[in-house]
């Protein structure tokens, strides 16, 4: 694989390493046939690419983790080379969303024009260089808006039931299409006509200056905006972990908490299409076991994670 270097202290990627619906999400890492350890190695080889992509694209200084404490099992491993200050951690019921929304005020409130990409880490990719030029792609983009927000569509990947897929408009080659509705999971039959209509996958890859992050998360949840920054700053050079929990976020509303979503159309972006990544969801790992093919991508989505993840 190319490898490619954004080494820059002003771009900096944000890994998240857990869930956002741990309860529904434990179910579909164990379907019928994985025993729990082929669905923790599964999933530990997910996180591993995770970690390497982010190394490979930004020094490691760069990389802030976004995570549950409840699975710090599984990624605190692949995770190692973090500083505690770039890890964000949830616990005592606080989701992963409000972690990840801390890192993001944290590195506005240090360099507002610093680039950020935040990076789910529930999918896989057989082809990484195709990722990573998309990513490349945008940054380039971006100085064009700095105030937008981008997100990543997958337009090769098989239609199926546990995709979130994205209605888009028109595409822009400088700005990319715009987000006319997300729709989640939808029945297969719908998915299809999703797809023959020029929907396209959502992949929860977002990209933009860490300002323009910081702009709407202070337009659509002011008082979590306001409540964070203040939480965040005695410490915003410590050390220590950022943890998240019932005491340090006890004056914000639960139902601003329960409303935070880094997704279209509650958080307003632009979507650009990848092509040729070899892009599968969790779900279809979770089936790419010695002896089964996979629901889709059968020569490109077959990664052994039970030995070692090499990129």
């Amino acid at each position: 694989m190319k490898t490619h270097n954004l080494t820059s202290p002003a771009c900096c990627f944000i890994v998240v390493a857990s869930e956002e619906r741990p309860k529904r999400l434990s179910e579909s890492w164990s379907p019928s046939g994985l025993s729990p350890q082929q669905a923790a190695a599964v999933k530990k080889g997910i996180l591993r690419q995770s970690s390497l992509r982010a190394r490979k694209m930004v020094c490691p200084a760069n990389v802030l983790v976004s995570a549950q404490e409840a699975d710090r099992g599984m990624w605190e491993g692949p995770f190692w080379f973090t500083r505690p200050a770039n890890r964000f951690i949830s616990n005592h019921g606080a989701p992963t969303s409000l972690s990840t929304t801390a890192a993001l005020l944290t590195v506005a409130a240090r360099a507002p024009s610093c680039l950020v990409a935040v990076l789910p880490s529930d999918f896989w990719v057989s082809r990484e260089s195709v990722l990573t030029e998309a990513i490349e792609g945008v940054f380039q983009l971006l100085p064009n808006t700095p105030e937008s927000v981008a997100t990543l569509g997958m337009v090769d990947a098989h239609v199926d039931v546990d995709q979130d897929y994205l209605v888009v408009g028109p595409n822009n080659l400088q700005k990319g299409a715009v987000i006319q509705a997300r729709i989640n999971r939808p029945e297969p039959r719908i998915a299809q006509q999703l797809v023959s209509e020029g929907a396209i996958v959502a992949s929860g890859i977002l990209l933009g200056y860490a300002q323009a992050f910081a702009s709407r998360i202070f337009k659509y949840w002011p008082h979590l905006g306001r409540e964070l920054t203040n939480m965040l700053e005695p410490d915003c050079f410590s050390e220590l972990e950022h943890r998240l929990s019932t005491e340090t976020y006890r004056d914000i509303p639960r139902s601003a908490i329960n409303s935070i979503r880094l997704s279209p159309p509650t958080f307003p972006m632009r979507a650009f299409a990848v092509r040729g990544s070899g892009w599968c969801n969790r779900s279809s790992l979770s089936e790419s076991r010695p002896g089964a093919e996979p629901r889709h991508h059968a020569n490109t989505c077959r990664p052994d994670f039970a030995t070692e993840v090499r990129i």
